[in-house]
């Protein structure tokens, strides 16, 4: 049983690299995967069966957590979320079993794999690091660049291009919508990073770029979000699947809403995570699994992120929180 205990604080000087921020070469390769596979798979005559940029991202996280000095150790690799994961990997392998192996079910089980080993390794390697989120919130900026450079490219050539540019990341993330859906979602979690005090004039920029680009894709195809998705629920397989990804998903929601309090200085990207769970969850309910690559390797990074900062020491800063950040320490203490 993983425990919740709050680890002892950790004395971090803000000046050093690790404050401004941690680049993380597993989490970026992670979020480099996820642009590869839209724009330029890896082996795109090989179908369902052909290696994903992502699989390849999710082996180099895995030798990062197991090797080495900073190796994590054998019992930091359990959450208190284990259950319900096997759980969905169970039903997405029954899913592969009972449509008799098709390409669709075979990709969404090797990406819910791929992402599920991407929170694993580096949930287990950074739940020691102070600066845990850190590490792991520059690769949604990544994913939120490209993916809008890409949409904004687009439109220069009229609506036309754009929902061609959506149909083809459709087809190698095995998604509908996926562009849509995944701009939306880390858009999100920039503006959450980008609402905290002290944040850089970069993530605010950043997050702007993500909100056009999302709007111009919902105002180009929508995010295929329909009421009638709710007839999915009357097949028990599809019903049973839901509700292990809500679980999951309210889960992950409640932690990080429990981090926004607990980190006052980083409560911006916690509650920007607490709306973003839920958000996939509308994702799946409204949209059936239709959130492809995308969708799926944001939620699990963002997870690990969540996982990694609830387990992580303290961080007890060598010179004083912003001013806001400070107040709220105080008010906690009060």
């Amino acid at each position: 049983m993983v425990s919740f205990e709050t680890r002892p604080a950790a004395l971090v000087d803000r000046a050093a690299p690790i404050g401004r921020g941690l680049w993380c070469w597993p989490a970026l390769a992670a979020s480099v995967a996820l642009v590869l596979d839209a724009r330029w798979p890896l082996m795109p005559a090989s179908g369902a069966m052909g290696f994903l940029w992502l699989d390849l991202a999710a082996l180099a996280c895995l030798a990062w957590a197991v090797l080495g000095r900073g190796r994590a150790k054998r019992t930091e690799w359990g959450t208190p979320l284990d259950s319900r994961i096997l759980s969905g990997l169970v039903l997405a392998v029954l899913h592969v079993v009972r449509e008799g192996g098709a390409r669709e079910p075979v990709l969404w089980l090797r990406q819910i794999s791929a992402a599920g080993l991407c929170f694993y390794a580096l949930g287990a390697r950074l739940r020691r690091e102070p600066r845990a989120p850190d590490a792991i919130w520059p690769a949604f900026a990544v994913v939120l660049l490209a993916l809008s450079a890409e949409v904004l490219g687009s439109a220069t050539q009229g609506m036309g291009a754009l929902r061609a540019a959506g149909d083809s990341v459709d087809l190698h993330w095995a998604s509908r919508f996926g562009l849509a859906k995944t701009l939306m979602l880390v858009t999100l979690l920039c503006l959450g990073r980008a609402s905290e005090p002290g944040a850089r004039a970069l993530w605010r920029a950043t997050a702007l770029t993500g909100a056009t680009a999302s709007a111009l894709c919902l105002i180009a195809g929508g995010a295929g979000l329909a009421v009638s998705s709710l007839a999915s629920l009357d097949d028990p397989f599809y019903f049973g699947t839901s509700i292990v990804a809500f679980l999951l998903l309210a889960s992950l929601s409640r932690l990080s809403w429990e981090l926004a309090r607990e980190r006052p200085e980083e409560a911006g990207r916690w509650r920007a995570a607490t709306l973003a769970f839920p958000l996939v969850a509308a994702f799946l309910l409204f949209g059936g699994t239709t959130g492809g690559e995308g969708v799926r390797a944001i939620t699990g990074l963002a997870g690990a992120a969540v996982i990694a900062a609830r387990l992580a020491p303290r961080v007890t800063a060598s010179r004083p929180l912003a001013p806001r950040a400070a107040e709220a320490v105080e008010a906690r203490a009060a």
